[in-house]
């Protein structure tokens, strides 16, 4: 598909698509923000009343309160869109807003009932708020109070970005009978080994989670002082530094000292291999969000593990060519960290409106939708596919190769299709000075590259395009110093003019190296973990996330190898014993082996 989707409208006179069709980041990354302009709301057909602070019993007693939007005027009952949010169902009150927020006025506008939730024990609502603990039950007591409602045809879909695409992953669990269809965007933070996008292949992400579980993820209201969070993630232990910031209580100690295979994560609901689904789900993440693969995952898991044929043959995706949650904030042309990704703008809110209507209006008939929409970012264009990975794709190894010296990038590293030559790279990590990373990718790697503690292979300028587009695996074999130790692989596009972008980042911590050989990231077994023997040889699997890039003629790949991507995610501080609670650190001479024998390489899904 090289056009931008241009969806059809059910042409019944009675109804509000009907009407439709005679129309024409904060730190979270979540709210609208100065860089990134939102898709025109479509205008509206209703006035729009509101009630604000309902109270909705859950099974145990406690309150949720909610507010209550409705179209002005509509006599009969309504289908019902809910969002169930931790950052304050307030902000969306107010009318007119051209941001996030003025999403529950517009569905409201256009012919839905809309409640906006407070999650339990955060802003108005009742109960004690723990991550993630409350969010299946709660999330099916609520959709079934609204089925409940006079004013509600039985039918509710669920929407919002982030935290509020997981919530709805997570109720999608219970099966909630009313509960018709969802739009779940950036919510790999659902699945079982991802928590919350908190933690991944088992290492804490401290970066943004440290601010986040201080000030917007605690326990209730309590005055702040300001810190620099830039210089307080460097200090130690982790487990404290929750606290030693100051703030309400948070579960930041809790989600830090258990180790990935704990038995205390299995008292949290998340999605895994027993889940059972049964609903319809559009997916939608962006390329340069820190987890389209794992939301791919997901797009998958639904297909194949919900109940009924209905769900599984209604699973779609869209993967855009933006950040976190900015799919719909886009301009022409849209930058993404130092990319010009060209004109990445959809008809979000048109094709949203016809998937509500479908399934909450009981539209007759199939969805004429492709089952995945994505952006090519490099060639700037929309395509579609029928599946997950794409269909024909050819998953082909790049090996690295050297003469020894293939530290940073002005070294003799070199990709080939031949195969690995040459004797072992070796570098130096200390946790005294990471190698530093922000958790987003698309900004220009020139200087990182130049680190002596970055391996830097890079192929040969291509004689002609290719497209690279799927999930990617590394495949390292590395001895180290050390007992344990971290290694981080990013894969990144090297153009004519020398700029390097990168496209995605993955890591692996090599005391789990035998959990990341599992398919999927909430299947991976973390139950045991087994420290190094230095100077031992090991294999071990990198999976490096997802991605949709064409690589024009006279451009590079380009892979570093490093040991950590800090602050993004906490340092292994190399001793063999538990990150969290130590402030002892070890500094570790690595190598990565590339010979007949122990062929270190990058697995890339190529595109017809």
């Amino acid at each position: 598909m090289s056009d931008k989707c241009d969806p059809s409208t059910v042409a019944d006179p009675q109804t509000s698509a009907s009407r439709r069709a005679g129309q024409n980041r904060d730190q979270f990354g979540y709210w609208n923000n100065n860089n990134f302009a939102l898709v025109p709301f479509p205008q509206p057909l209703y006035d729009v009343d509101l009630a604000e602070d309902v109270r909705i019993p859950m099974s145990d007693g406690v309150g949720l309160y909610a507010d209550i939007y409705h179209p002005r005027g509509v006599g009969e009952a309504l289908p019902t869109i809910l969002i169930r949010t931790q950052y304050d169902k307030a902000p969306y009150r107010q009318r007119g807003l051209q941001t996030r927020p003025g999403v529950a006025h517009m569905f409201a506008g256009q012919g839905f009932a809309v409640v906006v939730q407070d999650i339990r024990g955060l802003n108005r609502s009742e109960g004690v708020f723990h991550v993630a603990a409350s969010d299946v039950d709660d999330g099916y007591d609520t959709v079934e109070w609204i089925a409940s409602q006079p004013w509600s045809n039985g039918k509710v879909g669920g929407y919002g970005c982030s935290a509020l695409g997981i919530t709805q992953v997570m109720m999608s669990q219970r099966r909630p009978p009313a509960l018709a269809a969802i739009v779940p965007q950036a919510p790999a933070g659902a699945a079982r080994n991802n928590p919350f996008d908190t933690m991944r292949n088992g290492v804490p992400r401290i970066g943004w989670t440290l601010r986040w579980f201080r000030e917007r993820a605690n326990q209730g209201p309590q005055a702040l002082e300001p810190i620099d969070y830039d210089e307080f993630v460097k200090t130690l232990p982790l487990a404290d530094m929750a606290e030693r910031a100051g703030g309400a209580p948070n579960d930041w100690r809790d989600w830090v000292t258990h180790e990935p295979g704990d038995p205390y994560w299995r008292q949290l609901p998340f999605f895994d291999e027993t889940s059972r689904p049964d609903v319809p789900a559009l997916w939608v993440n962006s390329w340069y969000d820190s987890t389209p693969g794992e939301t791919l995952e997901l797009f998958n898991a639904f297909k194949t593990k919900s109940t009924s044929e209905r769900a599984r043959r209604n699973q779609f995706a869209i993967i855009s060519g933006t950040s976190h949650c900015q799919c719909e904030q886009a301009r022409s042309p849209h930058i993404v960290g130092d990319r010009d990704l060209g004109d990445v703008r959809l008809d979000y809110w048109s094709i949203y409106l016809r998937w509500f209507d479908h399934w909450l209006n009981n539209q007759p008939g199939d969805l004429d939708m492709p089952p995945i929409q994505y952006y090519l970012m490099g060639a700037n264009r929309w395509k579609s596919a029928d599946s997950w990975p794409l269909p024909g794709t050819r998953f082909v190894p790049y090996y690295f190769n050297s003469g020894g010296r293939a530290n940073t990038s002005n070294g003799d590293g070199t990709l080939s299709l031949e195969g690995a030559t040459g004797p072992a790279d070796h570098y130096r990590y200390d946790p005294a000075n990471p190698t530093p990373g922000t958790l987003w990718n698309g900004f220009d790697q020139r200087e990182l590259d130049l680190r002596p503690d970055c391996l830097v292979y890079t192929s040969e300028p291509l004689s002609s395009g290719m497209e690279v587009t799927g999930p990617l695996r590394a495949v390292l074999y590395v001895s180290t110093t050390a007992m344990d130790t971290d290694f981080v692989v990013t894969l990144s596009n090297v153009y004519p003019d020398g700029r390097v972008f990168s496209l995605t980042t993955g890591l692996a911590r090599a005391r789990y190296r035998k959990a990341y050989t599992a398919p999927t990231r909430f299947s991976e077994d973390f139950s045991r973990p087994s420290l190094l023997t230095p100077g031992k040889i090991y294999r071990i699997e990198v999976k490096v996330g997802a991605t949709g890039n064409w690589f024009g003629p006279g451009h590079r790949i380009r892979v570093q190898v490093a040991s950590s991507q800090f602050p993004t995610y906490a340092r292994n501080l190399n001793t063999g014993g538990n990150n969290a609670t130590e402030t002892e650190m070890v500094v570790a001479e690595n190598h990565v082996y590339h010979d007949s024998s122990h062929p270190s390489h990058i697995i890339l899904p190529i595109a017809p």
